[in-house]
């Protein structure tokens, strides 16, 4: 979850968004979308086994909506535990093919742990109004708002990309 800032209408406004993410390292970084922790004050992640950390955005690229995000500490003192964390296996998008079987996993909705399956319907799909200079994966698995940021999973568990726009 995000606490987003902003001043629109010339006043300060804070709004709590929630989005998904992927471990991509034993050290604690992980992937989630550019537009989930955009403009955030605060960034807190909830892990599989029920713990929460405080996290910091390291990096964002807005064009490709992808941020690279590393958690910082448990946000309670009850949770001691610390890593090194649980990372998924990371696969190559290059190999993919339109019909190849894919996962998009998320917490849709404020859920935890979902999972819907579909195909590749395109494997560039170039996206004029979103994007200047990245071709996209297109797949018919079910995106939902709060799925963004969750990885794409092809049939071997490999990340091979990160869920971004849902319809």
């Amino acid at each position: 979850k995000c606490l987003k800032e902003s001043h629109e209408r010339g006043k300060k406004q804070t709004e709590e968004v929630a989005g998904s993410g992927v471990m991509i390292t034993p050290e604690g970084e992980l992937l989630t979308n550019w537009h989930v922790v955009d403009k955030a004050v605060e960034v807190r992640c909830l892990l599989f086994d029920g713990r929460a950390w405080n996290a910091k955005t390291l990096g964002t690229d807005k064009d490709t909506d992808l941020a690279l995000v590393k958690l910082t500490g448990p946000s309670q003192p009850k949770d001691k535990q610390e890593g090194p964390f649980t990372c998924a296996p990371l696969g190559d998008s290059t190999q993919l093919k339109e019909g190849d079987f894919v996962m998009a996993m998320g917490a849709p909705w404020g859920l935890s742990r979902s999972v819907s399956m579909g195909i590749l319907s395109c494997t560039r799909r170039f996206l004029p109004q979103n994007s200047e200079y990245s071709l996209w994966l297109q797949t018919d698995a079910a995106i939902s708002p709060g799925n963004s940021g969750g990885p794409l999973v092809n049939t071997a568990g490999e990340v091979i990309g990160i869920n971004t726009r849902g319809i």
